[in-house]
């Protein structure tokens, strides 16, 4: 529990910026295909990221090898953004090109530590049959590019779940659990989008991608929160002491 309240204490009022704008662009239903293309739909949807980026800055950032993992972090997110404004105005293949680079930099950011290369070897085979089912049906430029951006994307889920195989339920781990979920998230909005576009139209998609979406990334965000484990310790060690004096 301690650790969960360190996390809410280290992210609550930093991510204010982020909740106010999410719950924004679902107000204001930019979600909805008549929507996109529009000035004002781009400049909203890319607002909860540009947050993130907020985030990140408020939480703690410099140029020092330290801080590494932000860096990349921070550089995916940008990424991303730019991924946001080209698929908003229907640039589909040069906004897949720029989410393909944010996965770089997600990947580079969890790295390659512990390997746990059985994950990798599932998500892979659920991806390969997954692009089956459509890519015959794909345009030239994706049968190239698409497998190519989800071997990106299932690296990033399989490294962002890599951290957390061994003790998944750990409260420490907590930062790396939502990262994880976030991970796997953003998988589930990917293949919301090539299911829709290029298999069977989903109904549900608009705002399901969204949805899923903005939490993947605020789940990843959340890596970068370091929780203090002398704190908790010391919490629990005065707790003894407390009860040995009550006795």
């Amino acid at each position: 529990m301690d650790y969960f309240v360190q996390l809410i204490q280290k992210t609550g009022l930093k991510m204010v910026p982020f909740i106010k704008t999410v719950i924004i662009y679902f107000m204001l239903g930019t979600f909805e295909y008549e929507n996109h293309g529009k000035l004002w739909s781009t400049v909203v949807k890319i607002f909860p990221i540009i947050s993130l980026m907020i985030f990140i800055f408020l939480y703690g950032i410099n140029t020092s090898k330290g801080h590494r993992s932000r860096q990349f972090l921070l550089i995916g997110l940008i990424f991303s953004s730019i991924g946001d404004i080209l698929l908003n105005i229907d640039f589909f293949p040069e906004g897949m090109g720029a989410f393909a680079v944010a996965q770089i930099f997600y990947i580079s950011s969890f790295g390659f530590k512990p390997l746990k290369p059985l994950i990798g070897v599932v998500l892979y085979c659920i991806g390969a049959a997954g692009v089956s089912l459509f890519y015959q049906t794909l345009p030239t430029i994706l049968k190239f590019g698409l497998p190519i951006y989800g071997t990106l994307l299932l690296t990033m889920c399989w490294r962002a779940l890599a951290r957390i195989a061994e003790n998944p339920f750990d409260l420490k781990n907590s930062p790396k659990l939502a990262c994880a979920i976030g991970a796997v998230l953003f998988v589930i909005s990917d293949s919301l989008i090539a299911f829709d576009k290029f298999y069977i139209p989903l109904s549900f998609a608009p705002l399901s991608i969204m949805v899923t979406y903005y939490a993947a990334q605020f789940g990843i965000t959340l890596s970068i929160v370091e929780l203090d484990a002398r704190s908790s310790n010391k919490k629990k060690i005065n707790g003894g002491k407390n009860k040995l004096k009550a006795q």
